[in-house]
């Protein structure tokens, strides 16, 4: 079974990720920006690698960048893309078509930095951080791409048959007495014998 990567293998140095797209904060006007990309097919590959599955075979968003205030953005739009994994249970390629739409929140990395959230939080969402004015759209809406992509994928009829057993096989198993049951017999009768003397 592949092992699907560790948080602190998956984020990169900042703007280097394989679909890395930096927009400076004071390049969106009030009214907003619309950012569109495509991964080409060397990304593709590359992202292939970094989810672990055998294909990536479209990436590509769109977003509305809105500045927040003189310092933050927020970008909603849509990620979208297709991937290829092998089911678990047939072993067969599968294709998983993805579509998520997303709202993020960019903020100065100093910032970002001083949030504190408790171990058990699994609820709130940081801001993503900012370095030196610039926001890597790219990565983090990969990121957020990455979230959707099923760790255990399956074919959409596959079934689990077993272990090489036949079905009268697993019936006459599931009949057997457990050894638990034979142990609460040999309880029970010595409980009766010591009751008789």
């Amino acid at each position: 079974m592949t092992e699907l990567p560790q948080d602190d293998e998956f984020e990169l140095p900042f703007g280097e990720g394989e679909m890395s797209h930096l927009v400076r904060q004071d390049g969106v006007p009030p009214s907003g920006k619309t950012v569109k990309h495509a991964a080409e097919d060397d990304v593709l590959a590359a992202l292939a690698t970094r989810l672990q599955v055998e294909e990536v075979a479209e990436l590509a968003f769109e977003a509305l960048l809105t500045p927040l205030d003189k310092s933050c953005l927020v970008a909603t739009g849509q990620v979208r893309g297709k991937v290829r994994q092998i089911c678990g249970v047939t072993l067969e390629p599968v294709w998983t078509q993805i579509e998520q739409t997303f709202t993020l929140e960019f903020q100065p990395a100093e910032r970002v930095a001083k949030y504190s959230v408790p171990e058990d939080d699994f609820d709130t969402d940081l801001p993503e951080a900012m370095h030196n004015g610039e926001a890597d759209v790219g990565e983090s809406i990969t990121q957020i791409f990455a979230m959707e992509v099923p760790a255990y994928p399956r074919a959409p009829d596959a079934a689990f048959a077993g272990y090489g057993q036949s079905e009268a096989e697993i019936v006459a198993e599931d009949k057997r007495p457990s050894p638990f049951a034979a142990l609460a017999g040999l309880k029970s009768n010595l409980a009766d014998d010591g009751e008789e003397t």
